[in-house]
């Protein structure tokens, strides 16, 4: 089961750029570390597009640095071309795991990323009309 905290969900963020995303997710996980958090966005990055579906693109990071494992859903209230390469994003899956994570959190984080292949669920989350009912969509089969 998964606990209160594993979700965090922020619609209609007025995000404007990528540092500032960046930042956001960075300092939620943990605000004392956030210079070195928000390196770790940036070397992943580099590593290959996170872009996962139209809309949809899925940061994360695993560091010592992170407080605890969560995953954050940041809906955006307006597109925004993330780098260039990443245009037209509205939805930010980003996954937060501590180092040497539980086997029970990171087998709930692995049946959330399998979620996401599911493009109806995608579409669902990206349509959600309130809080509400994104927390509902992300508790169905789970």
């Amino acid at each position: 089961m998964m606990n209160d905290n594993f979700f965090q969900v922020f619609l209609d963020q007025p995000f404007k750029d990528k540092e500032s995303i960046q930042r956001f997710i960075a300092e939620f996980a943990n605000r004392a570390e956030a210079e070195e958090l928000i390196a770790l966005l940036k070397q992943r990055e580099k590593v290959g597009n996170t872009m996962i579906a139209e809309h949809v693109i899925l940061p994360h990071l695993e560091s010592p640095k992170i407080k605890q494992s969560q995953v954050l859903l940041i809906r955006l209230a307006d597109p925004l071309d993330f780098d260039g390469k990443t245009p037209e994003v509205q939805l930010i899956i980003a996954i937060l795991l501590k180092s040497n994570e539980s086997q029970e959190i990171k087998k709930q984080i692995a049946q959330f990323t399998r979620r996401l292949a599911d493009d109806e669920f995608l579409e669902k989350l990206l349509t959600a009309e309130n809080e509400a009912h994104f927390y509902q969509l992300l508790a169905e089969n789970n």
